[in-house]
């Protein structure tokens, strides 16, 4: 049976202050990781470092906009200067199409449409771009790409360019497989379903009468972690090009037509 230990392991965590993000991060630094927890708040990284720490893992923090290439630069060059080269990547930062504003097509503003794709697909390619040299050099990697379930299916008039952003991780998910892919790196995408933090009786009931019964629970950020946590390990090395959908079965039915539903 393969290890799914990630002892000697530099894995960065982008968005990594709370959610799943967070929940990434300690799932990663629970396995033996060394995690250099990031987020555009650099108080809410240091919050998840600091749980980290608490529970004897080994991590640090830094404020990053993916956006920013010259932030990518000055953060990789601390990174490895103090603990060596990145050999695990998860792009999990992301701008929310209900805090962008980004609905309908002719509803979203170009620069709407601009500052969701910085953020969302310009981050991880620019993530993507500056640790691989990195784990090329290594002979091993693996990156993951927290793509969505909004990539496989659309929402009428909304998250017009959420849904694309998440769409392009895909494609750039697996040309980065294809390439490096000879060179010992890997490279994934994890689409998550509905998650939810904390517990809302009200809306997980809400949620699983939608669903037409079939999932009985919305999903938590440790679902998701746990999964990138093992993508990323040797147990996971031989999936490589591959989306990983981790949403209870919701895409694998259509809930106004299941028996029983009630939507």
């Amino acid at each position: 049976m393969r290890d799914s230990s990630l002892e000697g392991r530099r894995a960065l965590v982008t968005g990594a202050g709370a959610g799943i993000g967070r929940a990434c991060a300690k799932a990663l630094a629970a396995q033996g990781a060394t995690v250099v927890s990031t987020d555009i708040n650099l108080e809410t990284a240091q919050e998840t470092c600091d749980q980290i720490r608490a529970l004897g893992g080994t991590a640090e923090a830094f404020a990053l906009d993916v956006a920013d290439n010259a932030a990518w630069e000055s953060v990789l060059a601390s990174v490895r200067s103090r603990h060596g080269g990145v050999t695990v990547l998860v792009n999990n930062a992301a701008l929310k199409a209900s805090v962008a504003g980004d609905g309908a097509l002719l509803d979203t503003p170009v620069n709407v449409w601009d500052r969701v794709i910085a953020a969302n697909l310009r981050g991880p390619m620019l993530g993507a771009r500056h640790v691989l040299p990195d784990m090329v050099a290594a002979g091993n990697g693996s990156i993951v790409m927290m793509s969505s379930t909004a990539a496989l299916h659309s929402v009428a008039g909304f998250a017009t360019a959420y849904s694309s952003a998440k769409a392009g991780m895909i494609g750039l998910m697996r040309t980065v497989a294809a390439t490096y892919g000879t060179q010992g790196v890997r490279c994934n995408a994890v689409a998550p379903g509905v998650i939810m933090v904390g517990d809302d009786t009200e809306s997980q009931e809400a949620f699983r009468k939608s669903s037409g019964g079939l999932v009985q629970r919305p999903g938590q950020p440790e679902d998701i972690a746990e999964t990138v946590a093992f993508v990323s390990s040797d147990a996971g090395s031989y999936i490589n090009g591959q989306v990983l959908v981790v949403d209870g079965g919701l895409t694998a039915h259509m809930p106004g037509l299941s028996q029983g539903s009630n939507a």
